[in-house]
């Protein structure tokens, strides 16, 4: 069975995740974990397989050299929903092996990964290969959820285990092909941050009442307010460590003028500043971005709100925590009469440190890419979603979160939508990228 069809299997399995437990179909994630022993034979024949509540599993495949720490390799099993009644051209739980493509959810984010490195480990356990290192596979069932059964569980098991890992690799940004217009070659996002993350809840109060007699301004009409003066007063854009590293690797190989630009990025931030600001893909790589999202107040038309609340999704770049961004809120929402606070403390993250581009771990991806992807270009980025590495961020100083996937601005917006699929080609690609990590850390 080649990998193709080994992930077509794993697609059929709808672990589909919730925030409710009760929600969630136990069936699959056990069906899948069963599964994998199947599947990957050699690899569970090798490795120690540490089974941690329904929704963690680690692999332990032990190093020739003790004195070397760790590295980490992670996944997640879960997906997000799908219905059987979108516009798929496959339904999104079949597997299915067409035109050189694995269809249906999860073949994007992130069985692919799952399948990727276990079958990488399959092939090197066929060659009698042994890592240098001791590698640990952390696969949870919940990142799309939050990820406190499944990483978090992991993550606390290592912590009991007294494991301080050299380095951590997660999904992350791909090796993007004509994401970036001034740069000719594939670019490899590997993410050495990650930006926080919080909902913030704008609320005024109010009289309630009939309206046809209103106040000057109602609890809606605060918050709208507050909203304007929030949108109309975005945090200030600054080139981050993460940043400026991305600019520095793509000087090289950037088309004329942004070549001397990027080469000249410290005394032409300003400019560069400004023209990343003006598009919302590179705006989110130099500034704490804020979305009003939801709004909630009367439940009648003609009745006054007694209270009236709107949502803000804010993702925090590194440096700024989410004290300062409550603060900055309550600045501008308190002339209107709205207060700001957290909707979910519980959920929120702060913004990841910034990882080494000189570690090990670096050293050992940036080679891994040369060698499955040797046409792409190595970059530090701004990861700007969440993974499941907040849980990791005790373990050790370097996490790195990178796809191992060449995609397309098509293939990035078919993640959580119809139609995801991967290439056989991409996943053969996948397979190398990490087999040359195992055998080169």
């Amino acid at each position: 069975m080649n990998i193709a069809e080994k992930l077509s299997q794993l697609v059929k399995f709808r672990t589909v995740s919730s925030f409710d437990p009760e929600e969630e179909d136990d069936g699959p994630f056990a069906a899948l974990i069963a599964a994998l022993p199947e599947l990957f034979p050699l690899a569970h024949a090798r490795l120690e397989r540490i089974c941690i509540g329904s929704r963690g599993i680690v692999y332990r495949w032990q190093g020739t050299d003790p004195s070397l720490k760790p590295a980490i390799f992670c996944a997640h099993f879960d997906v997000v929903p799908a219905s059987e009644t979108d516009a798929w051209d496959e339904p999104p739980f079949s597997g299915a092996i067409r035109n050189g493509y694995v269809w249906g959810r999860g073949t994007q984010d992130i069985k692919v990964q799952l399948a990727c490195i276990l079958e990488s480990a399959e092939q090197l356990a066929a060659n009698g290969f042994q890592p240098q290192r001791t590698l640990y596979f952390a696969f949870g069932g919940d990142e799309e959820v939050g990820g406190t059964r499944g990483a978090g569980a992991i993550a606390k098991w290592f912590s009991e285990q007294h494991i301080h890992a050299s380095w951590v690799i997660d999904e992350g940004s791909p090796v993007g092909q004509g994401l970036v217009g001034f740069v000719r070659k594939p670019l490899a996002l590997i993410g050495i941050a990650e930006k926080g993350y919080a909902d913030i809840i704008i609320e005024a109060q109010g009289q309630g009442g009939h309206a046809s007699m209103p106040p000057r301004h109602t609890a809606l009409g605060a918050v709208a307010h507050a909203l304007a003066a929030i949108e109309d007063n975005p945090f200030p854009a600054r080139l981050t460590k993460t940043t400026d590293g991305f600019l520095a690797a793509l000087a090289p190989h950037a088309i004329a003028p942004y070549k001397q630009i990027f080469a000249l990025r410290r005394i032409l931030s300003p400019f560069i500043l400004k023209a990343f600001s003006a598009m919302p893909s590179t705006n989110a790589m130099v500034r704490t971005t804020c979305a009003a999202t939801m709004a909630q107040a009367s439940p009648k038309e003609n009745v006054l709100p007694t209270l009236a609340q709107a949502a803000v999704n804010v993702r925090m770049i590194p440096g700024m925590s989410s004290a300062e961004v409550v603060e900055h809120f309550n600045l501008l929402a308190s002339p209107f009469g709205a207060k700001a606070y957290i909707k979910f403390p519980e959920h929120m993250v702060e913004a990841s440190e910034e990882s080494s581009t000189s570690s090990e771990g670096w050293i050992a991806i940036a080679k891994a890419v040369s060698e499955a992807f040797p046409e792409a270009v190595p970059a530090p980025f701004l990861f700007t979603a969440s993974t499941d590495t907040k849980h990791y961020r005790a373990l050790t100083d370097d996490i790195y979160r990178f796809t191992p996937l060449i995609q397309t601005q098509e293939d990035i917006a078919a993640v959580h939508n119809v139609n995801e699929k991967v290439s056989i080609e991409n996943l053969e690609r996948c397979v190398r990228f990490y087999r040359s990590l195992m055998q080169g850390c």
